[in-house]
Parts: structure tokens; C-alpha cells; sequence
């Protein structure tokens, strides 16, 4: 297949890849509970601040915040605010904070050398996963970076994304959304700019001269924008707490949907005239042919080609400043910023004969930045939003996508494709409004207001206690040569309590789980031996599914909500044959 036809797929494979309906969920993208909820305790005249944080994405209960001052009598406790609204087909009309709130504690008396704050809170990530309760007593002046949470959450490793083996596949996706922003139409224009400039005065360049010369100004180009990237990592979490405010979340939605408006052509996001021309004169009095000079302009070309790329690096740094990871967030940046200038590269060695010839195809790659834009402001507008609005708000999007894509026509594979990528945004879209109109909770579950499915009674499991407990069932099993499910659950989970009610009644998941051991560590209680049996497999709470195969091999591991579908399939994966 011909580079510009690939090139033209792109954007059509990169929506395919952003609307997939559910993705499994690993233990290494969930935040330790330090990171989830944060805290600080300040002294402010006479009263106490306490600064409770929540990470996007993440949730606390509103009626399980317990402060208790020690010694009782020297500060008063606040009344806490109202919280949003979040209702449960088991657990009914919840009141949650998605975002940091700040709680005013005024001191009715001197207070006394050695005094603390006892807090307990408790909450969820969005993606399915609950945390148990968390207890720490805080002194004035423990910060969110002493990890107020620690000593009493299950001892996790905290090494940054970095370190956990996901470097590949993060740096992976930034270089190829670089090279998505290098083929946008006001990129397009620089390449000959740039093949001059790396020519210098006429002069004929060899090959490898013109690779070097091409690398120094991607090199430029690059290391700017690494400097973006360290910057956003060392301010990501006090980014991050800024950015938690409703206000803030809210104008960032609106300002995503002015980005998707300049990707569509609606609207133009450009520099001032007046700074263009300077940036412009200056690129003009740098000589070409140099390594130093073409550095130089690499680096000023950053700000010249910023308000193209600037809509897609805005959800770059937002990605890198909630890390809070500053080696992260500079490597990311570079990665994307090689692959920004790979066609340069291209260009300053080959000529611009060996890159595809502008067309509409451009337009199609602004398109799908455009859509993802989109699909950012309603995922951040989502939580303020009714349930009902924010699904017809994703079915407009799916529909005008698969609206799009059918009037593209044209013939051969990248037509079929379009077609059947139309067909599957239908679809979702008609979902959503299905959704809509029968009350379904949540986007996630459209159906869930129609279909309730044949379910049998509830699975019966035998509760393990200890790891010992666990260890002897075990051993019971492989001795028996009997597969194993062992299901971490609490009451307070509302996943938990989910998988029960649906999953495990489905026909098919009975169907399977009829053939193994069915083990239950109920961590309700959140007690010592409980917490060794979370750490013991790297799960910061519930739920959290361990599958093990007739030789008593763990083959696969589920965290946090899933369908009866899927779990199926991850059944299927642990004991294939069975």
C-alpha cells in the first residue's frame, strides 16, 4: 500500500482506535491512593484549611469524609458542601466530589503543641475500581507531597509511568501524533521553506550532509518543545489541583470545542500579524547550511508552526501535567516533536519529491483531530452535565462522524473501510440516544435501560480470610486439578456489587465458572490481613479477579468492572479448552 494512501487511513484508524466502547483495565494505569486523593493541611489566620484533592478520573463519597481533631474541642468541623450527584441501581442517589474541594476548619481555641487531624475518606476510580477507606492524621503543614495516605492503603510501588514498562507505548503514541500534526495543511507549506534553508546558498549537498543538516533543525524543533514537556511535568500537580475547579474544567471544555472549530476551518487560531512578521524577519537574516543556524531555526520554528499544532499539544500537556512527571512529560514531548519532523527529515536528506503531494487528504487528518477535540470537551464537560444530555451530546458526534465518513465516497479498501467505520458510529450513536430516552446511568451502558438479560441466582464462593486461608484453597484446587476464580469484593464497592448482580448471573459466565473454584476475599473490613492479601497481588482495592488454570498457574488477572462479554473472554483466555 502506497505511503499517501496509508496516510489517508490514518485518521480514519485513529477514531477507530478512540471509540473503541471499553478497554481492559491495567493495574498500572490506576493511581496508588496517595496520588487519587490528596491532602494538605494549612494554617490561614484563625482557622484550618483542609484541601481534600481528587484526580480526574477518580471520585470521593461525600458521606464518608470523617474528620476527628486531636485533641477534640480545638477547631470546629465544617458542614460539607453539596456534592454532585451520582445515582446507583444498587446503592441509590449518592452525593460524590469529582474534583478537589477545600474545607474550612475555624480554631476555637490555642492550639496545642502536637495537634493533628484524623481524616478517613473513601472513593473510586470512574474506570471501575474501588479504593478502601483511607486513614491518616495530618499535621499543619503535610503537604500532598509527603504522601498523606500511605501508611494506610495497601504498599503499592509508585515509580512513575516510566518505570513500569509503558514507556514504549506512551513515547509510541506521541511520536504518532506528532507525525498525524506534521500533515496537517499549514504544516505542509514549511517543507520546501525548510529544504531551502537546509540547502543554504545554492550550494549541492550530499546525502548524508542533508540527513545531518535536517536532523540539527528537527533537533532544535524537538528539544523546544521537551522543554514544554519537563515544564508541565514539574507543574503537573499543581496544574492539576487548579484544574480541578468547575469553572476551569468547564472553560477548558468550551476552549477544546474552539480547537475542534479551527481544526473544521470554522474559526482561525493564529499568532499576531505583528509577531509573525518579527518571528518571520528573524528566520530570514539566519543563513542555511550551518548546523548551528539550522539548530537555531529549528528552535524558532516551534513558535512559528505553535498555533497549527496548538489543539492537539493542548491534550498533550493536559495528558503529561496529570502525570505529574516531569521526565515523562519531556520525553513525550520529544517523541511527539520527532515525529513532527520526520517529514523534514525526509525532506532536508531525499527532496520533496518522496513525500505525498498535498490534498484532501489533509484535510481528512484536521478532521479527525477536530473529532477528538470534540470527544475531549464532552468527556470533560460529562460530570456537570445531566446523564441524558451528555449521551445525546456522543451520539451527535458518532452520527456527524459517521455523517462524514459516507460522503467521502470514493472506491478500494479506504472506501470499504470508511464505510464500515460509519456503519459502527451509527450504531453507537443510535445507542446513545436509545440510552438517552430510557434513563440508562451512563454513557458506558446505553442498554442498560432496556435490557436486563436472563440471569440465574447469584454464584455461591467460598470467603478465604488470610493468605494462608487462600494458599490452602489453592493448593486444594491444583491438587484436584481445578481451575480457580478468586473475586476480591467489599460492600462498598459499587463494582463489585455490579459484577455480582449482572455478570455473574449471566448464563454464559455460569456456564464457566460452574467448572472452577469459586474463592471470595471479602475486604470490607479493610483489616490488617486484608490488606496483605490486596498487596499480595498489587490491587489497590476492589473489584479485582484472580484466574488460575487446572496446574494452579494465575493466567489471567481482571481489575475493575467487566461485562458479561467480556469476562467471557477473559475466562476463555485462562483456561482456553475448558
Amino acid at each position: 500500500m502506497s505511503l499517501p494512501r496509508l496516510i489517508r487511513l490514518f485518521p480514519l484508524l485513529l477514531l477507530m482506535l478512540l471509540s473503541a466502547g471499553s478497554w481492559a483495565l491495567n493495574p498500572d494505569d490506576l493511581l496508588p491512593p496517595e496520588r487519587a486523593f490528596a491532602a494538605r493541611l494549612e494554617q490561614q489566620g484563625q482557622q484550618l484549611l483542609l484541601h481534600l484533592d481528587v484526580a480526574r478520573g477518580y471520585y470521593l463519597y461525600r458521606e464518608r469524609i470523617q474528620l476527628t481533631p486531636q485533641p477534640a474541642g480545638s477547631v470546629s468541623l465544617p458542614v460539607l458542601p453539596a456534592g454532585e450527584a451520582k445515582t446507583d441501581p444498587y446503592f441509590g442517589r449518592q452525593q460524590v466530589f469529582h474534583h478537589g474541594i477545600t474545607l474550612a476548619l475555624p480554631i476555637s481555641a490555642p492550639l496545642p503543641a502536637g495537634f493533628a487531624l484524623k481524616t478517613v475518606v473513601q472513593g473510586c476510580a470512574d474506570a471501575g475500581l474501588c479504593y478502601p477507606p483511607l486513614t491518616r492524621t495530618l499535621k499543619v503543614g503535610d503537604g500532598m507531597n509527603s504522601n498523606p495516605w500511605l501508611d494506610s492503603a495497601p504498599s503499592h510501588s509508585t515509580a512513575p509511568t516510566l518505570a513500569r514498562g509503558k514507556l514504549a507505548a506512551t513515547l509510541a503514541a506521541f511520536f504518532a501524533a506528532g507525525l498525524a500534526m506534521a500533515f496537517t495543511a499549514c504544516m505542509y507549506p514549511l517543507l520546501p521553506i525548510v529544504s531551502s534553508l537546509i540547502a543554504g546558498h545554492g550550494h549541492r549537498l550530499s546525502k548524508r550532509r542533508g540527513f545531518g543538516l535536517s536532523l540539527a533543525y528537527v533537533q532544535g524543533l524537538a528539544l523546544t518543545y521537551t522543554a514544554v514537556g519537563v515544564a508541565a511535568g514539574l507543574t503537573g500537580s499543581l496544574l492539576t489541583v487548579w484544574l480541578q475547579q468547575p469553572a476551569v474544567i468547564l472553560t477548558a471544555a468550551a476552549l477544546m470545542v474552539l480547537f475542534a472549530l479551527a481544526m473544521f476551518d470554522v474559526i482561525s487560531i493564529q499568532l499576531p500579524a505583528a509577531l509573525q512578521s518579527r518571528l518571520a524577519s528573524t528566520s530570514n537574516r539566519l543563513s542555511g547550511g550551518h548546523v548551528a543556524t539550522v539548530f537555531a531555526m529549528g528552535a524558532l520554528s516551534a513558535l512559528l508552526i505553535g498555533p497549527c499544532v496548538a489543539p492537539p499539544l493542548a491534550v498533550a500537556l493536559g495528558y503529561i501535567g496529570q502525570s505529574g512527571d516531569a521526565l515523562l512529560g519531556g520525553a513525550a514531548l520529544y517523541a511527539m516533536a520527532l515525529g513532527l519532523g520526520l517529514p523534514l527529515l525526509l525532506v532536508g536528506t531525499f527532496g520533496g519529491h518522496v513525500l505525498p503531494r498535498a490534498g484532501q487528504w489533509m484535510n481528512a487528518v484536521k478532521a479527525a483531530f477536530g473529532c477528538v477535540m470534540l470527544g475531549v470537551a464532552i468527556w470533560m464537560a460529562g460530570p456537570f452535565l445531566p446523564t441524558a444530555l451528555t449521551m445525546l451530546l456522543w451520539s451527535a458526534l458518532a452520527l456527524g462522524i459517521a455523517w462524514q465518513l459516507l460522503r467521502v465516497g470514493g472506491q478500494g479498501l479506504a472506501a470499504w473501510l470508511r464505510r464500515l467505520l460509519a456503519v459502527l458510529f451509527t450504531v453507537a450513536g443510535l445507542l446513545q440516544i436509545v440510552g438517552a430516552a430510557t434513563g440508562a446511568p451512563s454513557p458506558r451502558l446505553p442498554w442498560a435501560g432496556i435490557w436486563h438479560g436472563t440471569q440465574l441466582p447469584k454464584a455461591v464462593f467460598t470467603r478465604v480470610a488470610s493468605n494462608a486461608e487462600l494458599d490452602a484453597a489453592l493448593a486444594r484446587a491444583r491438587a484436584a486439578g481445578q481451575p480457580v476464580l478468586l473475586d476480591f469484593y467489599a460492600d462498598w464497592c459499587v463494582s463489585c456489587v455490579e459484577m455480582e448482580e449482572t455478570t455473574f448471573r449471566d448464563p454464559a459466565v455460569r456456564q464457566r465458572m460452574d467448572h472452577m473454584l469459586l474463592l471470595q476475599a471479602d475486604v470490607t473490613a479493610n483489616n490488617p490481613a486484608q490488606q496483605a492479601m490486596l498487596k499480595r497481588f498489587g490491587l489497590y482495592g476492589p473489584p479485582g479477579i484472580m484466574l488460575y488454570d487446572a496446574a494452579g498457574r494465575q493466567t489471567q488477572q481482571v481489575i475493575g468492572y467487566q461485562d458479561a462479554g467480556e469476562f467471557v473472554r477473559s475466562l476463555d483466555a485462562a483456561n482456553p479448552g475448558q
